[in-house]
């Protein structure tokens, strides 16, 4: 296979990829990444609306930090600092409110109490013929493999930081705003989704949890189990920060963290190892993530419509005597 058959399912920015944003670019970035979070925001202000339920103030404490490191930005383009510094600055920002928004309403959302898709999503399995106990048995059979496929796992948001900072150093300015936007319109119609498909995970449902130990590391599929009940089943209402974990089971998130890790390495020398890796990660959604096949197919659809907007937001490039202007 060559490079070009592994770039096609991708973003084709080729070689122009490096100039800047064409001023059209910049504006429907801009208006894609506020209205990905206006989305959040709204849904997180209709769940409060309806369960009455209210953060703590310590969240707030992400949004001052948002803001100053907004305001941090401006000041690096108002004095013509390298576009880098500005750009770096505005992706911490967007990024923590992204970040901030899709974890309220993931959490608080189970506070709605739509009904438990857990037996809905296995029959999906059942149906194309997946069997997760086979596969969880398998993986928890082979030591190594379970062992790398935990490590992919818990790795998969560190390095979505590489591929965009990778991108960075490389000065591919239409590259790096492709990954950081679909990430964050990815983090909220995950979210969104995921208030319509609340569910354990496979590892609760068909009693995986048996296997930890036992081939699988303790909190296989499992570890967000407190946090679910906590919010689905509790009746508290104020939401602190060490209430929240990772609690999506449908669409899988971290399906799309892999594959946004390969958008980011694709047009790089470690496009092999990045496809690889991701397709590790994808895998590992099952046995170490506590997920259903279909959970994954899920979050393969929320990226091809993130990557779709991301790329029609940055697709006009400015001309070479453009390159590395703001």
């Amino acid at each position: 296979m060559t490079s070009a058959a592994l770039s096609s399912p991708l973003p084709n920015v080729g070689a122009s990829s490096r100039y800047g944003l064409g001023r059209g670019a910049r504006l429907r970035l801009i208006g894609l990444l506020l209205a990905s979070l206006s989305l959040g925001a709204g849904t997180l202000l209709v769940i409060l609306a309806a369960t009455g339920m209210r953060f703590a103030p310590e969240f707030a404490n992400f949004l001052l930090l948002a803001v100053f490191v907004f305001l941090l930005a401006g000041f690096c383009r108002f004095r013509r600092h390298d576009w880098r510094m500005a750009d770096s600055a505005n992706i911490v920002a967007f990024v923590t409110v992204s970040l901030l928004l899709c974890g309220l309403v993931a959490n608080m959302g189970l506070r709605m109490r739509f009904p438990i898709m857990d037996p809905l999503l296995a029959r999906g399995d059942v149906l194309i013929g997946f069997d997760a106990r086979a596969v969880a048995g398998f993986v928890a059979s082979q030591p190594l493999f379970s062992r790398l496929l935990h490590i992919a796992y818990n790795v998969s948001g560190p390095l979505c930081a590489v591929a965009v900072l990778w991108n960075l150093m490389k000065q591919d300015r239409v590259r790096l705003w492709q990954v950081v936007a679909t990430l964050i319109v990815a983090m909220q119609l995950t979210a969104l989704v995921s208030i319509f498909f609340p569910a354990r995970g496979a590892a609760v449902t068909l009693g995986l949890d048996v296997l930890q130990g036992r081939g699988l590391p303790f909190g296989a599929g499992t570890y967000a189990v407190s946090a679910f009940e906590h919010f689905y089943r509790g009746g508290e209402l104020l939401v602190k920060l060490e209430d929240m974990n990772g609690i999506v089971c449908f669409p899988s998130f971290h399906t799309v963290m892999a594959l946004a890790i390969l958008q980011g390495f694709v047009a790089s020398p470690f496009r092999w190892v990045a496809l690889g890796w991701s397709a590790l990660t994808i895998v590992s959604t099952v046995p170490i993530g506590g997920h259903y096949v279909i959970d994954l197919a899920g979050g393969i659809l929320v990226w091809l419509v993130a990557c779709g907007l991301a790329t029609w937001a940055c697709r006009e490039f400015g001309s070479p005597g453009d390159r590395g202007r703001v």
